[in-house]
Order: C-alpha cells, then sequence, then structure tokens
C-alpha cells in the first residue's frame, strides 16, 4: 500500500530533472557547493566535532553499535539561536532551499520534516561487526538520506555502497519483505531488513560504489539496498548529511 501511494504521488510531483533518481534510487552532484562557502562549512564542522569530541573525551557511539568496528562523532543540528550565531554557514545550509527541494521531491511530498548531522565516521578495525556494514534497507517504505562530504571519500575508508534500481517494487522484493515480516513476528531477534548471505553474495557483484571528491553531494533512496563499504582501520571520512522519514501514508 505504501509503494501504491508514492506512485499515485509520482502523478502530481514527479519532475523530469529527478527521474534518473525514481529509476536508479540515487542522484550524484560534482562540487555542489561555491569552494568559499565549502572551506566555512567545514571550518565550522571541525569546531563542532572538536567540541563534542572534548565533551565526551572519547569518540562518541551510538547505543546499537557498542563494541562496534566503527566509532561516530555525531551531532544532530537543530535550528535554534546558538546554531544560528556560532554556526552561520552551517546554519544556512540546513535552510538551504536547494536540500530541501530535493526532498521534496524525492518524498513526492510539498511539507516535509528534514533533519541534519554532523558525522565523523572513524573505523576502529576491519572486524564488520557493525549493522551498517551489512546489505539492508532502512524500511518498507521510500525514505531517503543525503550526504555533502567534507573529506575525499576513498575506497579505503568506506564509501556508500548501493544497488542500482532496488528501490523500485517488483514480485521478488515483495515477497522477501512478506517472508521477513512473517519471520520477525514469530523470531523477535529476526532482524527484517537486512540481507541473508546468499542474496548480500549477489548484491556484491553488482553494487556501485562511491567514491567521491569532497564536496560532493549524494542522495539515495534507502528503501533500496545499501550499506557502507570496508574501510581500513584508522580511517576517517567527514560529511553532512540530512534525513527525512516521513509517513508514507500521508498524501499531502
Amino acid at each position: 500500500l505504501s509503494k501504491f501511494i508514492y506512485f499515485l504521488l509520482g502523478i502530481f510531483y514527479s519532475k523530469k530533472k529527478m527521474q534518473n533518481y525514481y529509476k536508479n534510487g540515487y542522484l550524484f552532484i560534482d562540487e555542489f557547493l561555491s569552494q568559499e562557502k565549502f572551506l566555512k562549512i567545514k571550518e565550522e564542522f571541525n569546531k563542532i566535532i572538536e567540541k563534542e569530541r572534548k565533551g565526551r573525551n572519547t569518540y562518541a557511539q551510538s547505543d546499537l553499535e557498542k563494541n562496534s568496528s566503527i566509532n561516530y562523532i555525531l551531532y544532530e543540528f537543530e535550528d535554534n539561536n546558538e546554531n544560528k550565531v556560532l554556526y552561520p554557514e552551517l546554519y544556512s545550509l540546513y535552510k538551504d532551499t536547494s536540500v530541501y527541494n530535493f526532498f521534496q521531491l524525492a518524498e513526492r511530498k510539498k511539507k516535509i520534516n528534514l533533519y541534519m548531522r554532523l558525522e565523523r565516521v572513524i573505523t576502529n578495525d576491519q572486524l564488520k561487526n557493525d549493522s551498517n556494514s551489512y546489505w539492508h534497507v532502512d524500511t518498507y517504505h521510500n525514505t531517503h538520506k543525503a550526504w555533502i562530504y567534507l573529506t575525499d571519500v576513498k575506497k579505503e575508508n568506506g564509501p556508500f555502497n548501493y544497488l542500482k534500481g532496488s528501490n523500485r517494487l517488483s514480485v521478488s522484493r515483495l515477497i522477501w519483505e512478506y517472508y521477513n515480516s512473517i519471520k520477525s513476528s514469530i523470531d523477535k531477534d529476526f532482524l527484517p531488513f537486512f540481507t541473508h548471505k546468499n542474496l548480500s553474495k549477489k548484491l556484491e557483484e553488482k553494487k556501485i560504489e562511491f567514491a567521491c571528491k569532497k564536496n560532493s553531494f549524494l542522495i539515495a533512496n534507502t528503501h533500496g539496498f545499501h550499506r557502507r563499504g570496508d574501510a581500513i582501520t584508522g580511517q576517517i571520512r567527514d560529511g553532512v548529511s540530512f534525513y527525512t522519514r516521513e509517513n508514507p501514508y500521508k498524501f499531502f
């Protein structure tokens, strides 16, 4: 039903410039910001991340990632006066209508709640015991995330991996989701949005790996299969991420 509603919304909100996004599940733009704006944003980003690091005495970890191969420093950038005064360039980015418009077109809705997060991702080891290193989808309906990368993304520091076109509806996908929903209702430890090993091997053969230069913009439909790429110990990746998860049954 959620996928059918998304299809209907396409009658009203689909745009020609987003056709490849709807088809492939991602849109990539090089040199997204002016060089001057990019450098100011990176400077403010480093100030916040260093402040967060010192305040916690260690790299912050998600509660879901204890003993993880990945450490994070994460900062949810909120719409408040302190951020507006101290970090004007990041605040301007947070309010940037061009980013907001991409998400409107991706969601096919006019009014959405868009969030912005600063992310530093540090690789502890190569054991791959963090959940995002495995092929998964975020949820059962179309939902979207984007990144502006502040450092070069190389193969060594775990670029975003995506299966082109896996955001689209198919009979096999419906069967997979329905089977997993039944299994997860029986086994509470079962993760319904993660793939099994045989399926994961097939995805590895067809994946797209987004190694890219700093100041690149990537938006992806994370209803499609994706994962964090394998990184080398000690690698660091910085970026500003945007995300939303709208109610799939809300038309307008």
